[in-house]
């Protein structure tokens, strides 16, 4: 859940909780001002009946036949028993028959029991008047305040939205700006000044953070491309020196030639490590041109002759399939390297007599080529990290002997984010392992 959702919510909890409690306190206010207004109609009524009997004293007897003061009143008067203090005024709330001979279910009536003094005589004075109507009043009453502070709730919500988002606006553009960094070369972006101190704060150590991780990572460029550039020399010389002390072998012992053969192996092995690590500094370093147009099917049939005698040696099949013509704008040296490290890689692990098969297709309207080998296909731990430089399977994984797919791999991976291609590597459902790039 984004931050300002996050606020959101918690606000809004917050409202309703408030106002939730505000709802219970303004439906006692309103219920206890409803009624306190009923009481004062009531208390009207008694001195409206108090000032037309002393005008007039037989109307007291005609008034209390009628018993009825308007559709929602009427009064009880009978003789002064006692049981109310005289000249007091009590209230409360019933249910009851207006019209017992008429009525079937009984009604709330809010009733004001009092004295009255009529010719020195006192009598007992009740006047109902019926709640339905104020209780009609409160609950609207009640209604417009709650809805009122319902539509106050959803504009400050509204409102907070967009005052929210203007005040995390510097923020989600710093995550954007984050989020956008997938090559060590995007590490030269730097944060704006913002004008929230908390913003400001995360910029600047960020801005510190990146230097320093684009400062060590040009360093170990620097240091994988001298050291590689420096190991190549003595490399070259120790391979010299083993191809002359081999080209007399009349002169060694068996045990001596081998020492010798596994020396030359290992020298030409770690040449071919610097050349590799060399390349991809090259690569990091931007020191190719990609205006060139590389035709891929051609670039595969120039790589396949190159392989011939590895292909031969392990007496594989080879099965192309050009469906879709792939002409790219990039370096025809890398994508040279790319196809050429994708299938020795499926040379290196494909079984004696296996079949590997090389297409072009279009794969979703994008062109792609795919190499498809027989061999034991990546372990499903292992899938993720398959272009990751100097990265092996675990040891149990069956095909690899501990061995890994070196720099080959990786070295396609930097080929293709130079380019801004796709790579890939899945396993066949049947056998096997496809790598593809998708441009």
């Amino acid at each position: 859940m984004k931050l300002n959702n996050k606020i959101l919510l918690s606000n809004v909890i917050l409202t309703l909780v408030v106002f939730s409690f505000t709802s219970i306190g303004i439906y006692y206010l309103v219920n206890s001002t409803v009624y306190d207004e009923l009481d004062n109609h009531l208390l009207q009524h008694k001195v409206d009946l108090i000032d037309q009997v002393q005008e007039d004293t037989s109307s007291l007897e005609m008034m209390n036949q009628l018993g009825t003061l308007g559709s929602y009143e009427w009064i009880e008067i009978t003789k002064y028993d006692g049981s109310t203090p005289l000249n007091s005024n009590e209230f409360s709330t019933i249910d009851t028959l207006r019209n017992p001979a008429e009525e079937l279910e009984t009604n709330a009536y809010r009733q004001l029991t009092t004295t009255i003094s009529v010719n020195d005589r006192y009598y007992t004075l009740k006047i109902y008047e019926e709640v339905a109507a104020w209780t009609h009043i409160s609950r609207t009453i009640l209604i417009s305040i709650l809805a009122g502070l319902a539509i106050w709730i959803l504009l400050l919500y509204i409102l907070n939205q967009l005052v929210l988002d203007r005040i995390l606006t510097p923020f989600y553009n710093t995550v954007a700006s984050l989020e956008k960094i997938a090559d060590p070369s995007d590490l030269d972006e730097s944060f704006p000044e913002t004008t929230t101190y908390e913003i400001n704060v995360l910029n600047r150590a960020l801005n510190t953070m990146m230097q320093h991780i684009r400062s060590s990572f040009e360093d170990q460029k620097q240091f994988i491309q001298n050291a590689s550039h420096e190991l190549l020399t003595p490399l070259s010389i120790i391979r010299q020196k083993a191809e002359k002390i081999l080209s007399i072998p009349e002169l060694l012992d068996r045990s001596t030639i081998e020492s010798v053969g596994q020396i030359q192996h290992t020298a030409v092995r770690l040449s071919r490590l610097s050349n590799a690590l060399l390349l991809i500094s090259r690569i990091e370093n931007k020191q190719f041109e990609l205006g060139e147009r590389v035709d891929i099917p051609k670039v595969t049939e120039a790589v396949l002759e190159e392989l011939d005698d590895f292909i031969r040696m392990k007496n594989l099949n080879i099965t192309t399939s050009f469906a879709a013509p792939v002409v790219v704008k990039g370096n025809s040296e890398l994508l040279h390297a790319a196809v050429y490290n994708i299938i020795q890689n499926a040379i290196k692990f494909s079984p004696e007599g296996a079949t590997i098969t090389i297409s072009t297709r279009r794969d979703t309207e994008k062109p792609c080529f795919s190499v498809l080998d027989e061999g034991p296909g990546f372990p499903p731990e292992f899938i993720d990290a398959a272009f990751d430089r100097f990265k092996k399977p675990p040891p149990d994984a069956a095909g690899f002997n501990n061995n890994s797919p070196g720099l080959g791999l990786s070295i396609v991976q930097s080929i293709c984010q130079m380019h801004h291609f796709d790579c890939r590597a899945s396993n066949h459902p049947e056998k096997g392992a496809e790598v593809s790039i998708h441009f």
